[in-house]
């Protein structure tokens, strides 16, 4: 869906993208996920467990390992994230996430070799921060969802960590589902820069995801396409997207790929709190 996720990404999503999301749907869920982008020779792995049936309090854990241009600048980063969310009430749901990064890169070989501007380090790594997320989600009706969440909100003062905020509006009937996004980056371009995204979701026969959306990022100027398609079983679901760039200066590829246990899957809470569909 070109990451416009922020209203309906629930269970294993909600750790990465709003942890308001992660009461949504009650379930204990497993998540191995990776993702690939051949342009840059980047390639990134994790998982994610979340649990949402144990009691009201919601928690969940996740982590990648990424590596980009092993050739070139050679930077690696792992991204650990611990996300607890709450449902004040059936319609209205809070979440935090604390997130750690550590970034190592090599040195002098960057695009201007030993330089301030591109250069790793020799023995710390260039990012080593603990920051954290927030997130706000309010059931306006039945299918209407509003969602709200910071990102990076110590403000780490480093493109690898922008501090972010995104909204987003979304509907559902559990068949078809639709949303749009906006991302406010602060930091990565000295002066705010917005990200613009809309996707949706059809459901046939109540195994098989059909996904498509579009994205714009105003600080890169691109614009990029995204389709995905899985298939949803009581106990797994098997889940393929990609997303390409259609206009940009230097255009990318990503394709990503997540395989999920149901552990327990109670459905979705909806609005009034009464189980819904099983995931």
């Amino acid at each position: 869906m070109a990451g416009a996720q922020q209203v309906w990404g629930g269970s294993t999503t909600a750790v990465f993208v709003n942890p308001a999301n992660l009461p949504l749907y009650r379930v204990y869920h497993l998540e191995a996920l990776a993702a690939f982008t051949p342009e840059a020779r980047r390639q990134s792995y994790g998982g994610a467990v979340v649990d949402s049936t144990t009691s009201r309090l919601a928690g969940g854990f996740g982590g990648t390992w990424s590596q980009m241009d092993p050739d070139g600048i050679r930077r690696q980063w792992t991204d650990l994230r611990l996300t607890l969310a709450y449902p004040l009430s059936d319609r209205f749901h809070l979440g935090a996430t604390g997130r750690y990064l550590r970034v190592n890169q090599g040195t002098t070989r960057g695009p201007f070799g030993a330089s301030l501007a591109s250069d790793g380090t020799t023995t710390e790594p260039i990012v080593s921060e603990f920051t954290f997320d927030a997130g706000a989600a309010v059931a306006i009706t039945e299918q209407f969802r509003f969602a709200l969440s910071g990102r990076n909100l110590t403000a780490p003062g480093t493109g690898l960590m922008p501090l972010g905020l995104a909204g987003g509006l979304g509907w559902s009937n559990q068949i078809v589902t639709a949303e749009a996004n906006t991302l406010v980056d602060f930091t990565t371009f000295g002066s705010a820069r917005m990200r613009m995204m809309a996707g949706g979701e059809v459901l046939l026969a109540d195994r098989v995801p059909l996904r498509a959306g579009y994205r714009y990022d105003a600080g890169m100027k691109t614009h990029a396409i995204g389709l995905g398609a899985g298939y949803v079983d009581r106990r797994f679901s098997i889940e393929v997207g990609g997303r390409r760039d259609v206009v940009a200066d230097h255009p990318a590829t990503t394709i990503a790929v997540g395989i999920r246990l149901f552990i327990d899957s109670g459905g979705a809470t909806g609005g009034s709190g009464e189980p819904g569909e099983s995931l």
